[in-house]
């Protein structure tokens, strides 16, 4: 007996070293290349038409992902918060049977649930409040809508940075690691008692991290990277003229017409 603890006691601080090297990685990989051009770079630039047109596009990408942002981030603060709440019960119970190693495992687990939810509460939401700033603001001056633009563009790409980080694979690799832990002292501590919540702590933060990571919106991400593909070009569309466009052009090979809606 003595012999298969000392076996799971090395399988699993090899599974911890494993996970700890994962996220180190993550943390100290170099940032990804950036595949479109500095949205900042040319604002002063622009013509009036050209900075009321992406004022109106950014607005308009906002408010398209605002629904699905609103929705995801206040129903995971609330199941964090929640569970929370019912594994501190649980933990309080635990402690009045004087049984120590389930006390141990749902109070790890319900401060787990605590930290994820503040996580939500304390981050800022610009993908969610974003849209509506961004409307509020004077444009009633050239001067006023290029600084509008500007705090736009601010916002777009704080929305986007948010948004990264909570569908990225931090949250995962820490949640992996917090898991181990958790399971491992419980497991050490407690030899054989209430087995089940030995496994749950070894699973339930990574799957429920998983989850929340899967379903993380990705709007804001996608919308700022279109957005600096257009930022600095001077070929913009106004999406509020309608009507189609003509194209005629003539060459030695023969001519050329185009009509495009």
């Amino acid at each position: 007996m003595a012999e298969h603890h000392r076996n799971l006691n090395c399988v699993i601080q090899r599974v911890a070293l494993v996970l700890t090297c994962a996220l180190a990685f993550n943390l100290l990989a170099p940032p990804r290349p950036a595949n479109a051009q500095d949205a900042f770079s040319c604002i002063e630039e622009l013509s009036d038409d050209e900075v009321r047109y992406r004022i109106s596009y950014i607005e308009g990408k906002m408010q398209d992902g605002k629904k699905q942002a609103t929705r995801w981030r206040y129903v995971w603060m609330s199941l964090w918060f929640g569970a929370g709440g019912g594994m501190t019960y649980a933990a309080i119970n635990s402690a009045n049977d004087n049984d120590d190693a389930s006390k141990f495992g749902w109070a790890y687990l319900a401060g787990g649930a605590y930290f994820f939810g503040l996580m939500h509460a304390a981050l800022p939401a610009p993908d969610v409040w974003g849209a509506k700033r961004i409307r509020r603001l004077d444009d009633s001056t050239e001067e006023a809508r290029r600084a509008k633009l500007l705090y736009a563009t601010q916002t777009l790409k704080q929305a986007a940075d948010v948004q990264e980080l909570m569908g990225g694979p931090l949250a995962l690799v820490g949640s992996l690691i917090y898991g181990v832990v958790g399971g491992t002292i419980k497991a050490t501590q407690w030899t054989g008692a209430s087995r089940g919540l030995t496994a749950a702590l070894y699973v339930a933060p990574t799957v429920l991290l998983g989850l929340q990571t899967a379903t993380a919106p990705r709007g804001s991400v996608a919308a700022y990277e279109s957005y600096r593909g257009i930022a600095c070009s001077s070929k913009y569309y106004d999406r509020n003229e309608e009507g189609a466009d003509f194209d005629f052009s003539v060459s030695p090979a023969g001519g050329r017409f185009t009509i495009s809606f």
